[in-house]
């Protein structure tokens, strides 16, 4: 299975483009702050900064509705692609393609919200904007959800040019 969740903060404003045959696409880097205790029993933190991209109705919400800053949930699946770069290198990039994006989250680092509950465990049902069924434990994460819902083809191949977009 590839599914992946993260939470953290957006790094600048993201940069939204438009693909040739008009699609919308999405990009930003969220920090992802992660903290551990050493072998010996120092308090260690590091930042992960982790590229997310977009696509069509869900990024053009990302660039109306999300800034640089902003705390955001983000679930989807993990891609790596390549292109080639003008000097003729093959690079490869691997980046988180979003399916749902909640902004404003409030969670500790214990990834329990302000009321106690867990992200997990009992699962509440929620609807987005395509009427599709968005399942999050008893202690979901506090935004607006209803704004911002899985892409109508989650996980459906972009063939063609617009999948050699290199950002």
């Amino acid at each position: 299975m590839n599914s992946v969740q993260i939470i953290g903060n957006i790094v600048r404003d993201p940069e939204v483009r438009y693909t040739r045959t008009g699609k919308a696409v999405a990009s930003f880097t969220v920090a992802v702050n992660r903290s551990w205790v050493s072998v010996q029993g120092e308090r260690k933190e590091s930042t992960d900064y982790i590229p997310v991209v977009a696509w069509g109705r869900l990024a053009d919400l990302v660039g109306q509705r999300i800034t640089k800053g902003t705390r955001v949930f983000v679930e989807g699946r993990f891609q790596t692609r390549s292109y080639e770069t003008q000097e003729g290198e093959k690079r490869y990039m691997t980046e988180v393609v979003a399916n749902l994006i909640a902004p404003n989250v409030e969670f500790d680092s214990m990834g329990t919200d302000a009321r106690g509950g867990s992200f997990g465990g009992q699962v509440n049902e929620q609807r987005n904007d395509f009427g599709q069924r968005n399942d999050f434990g008893g202690g979901e994460p506090r935004g607006d959800f209803s704004q911002f819902g899985n892409d109508p083809k989650p996980g459906a191949p972009f063939d063609g040019p617009d999948e050699q977009i290199p950002f």
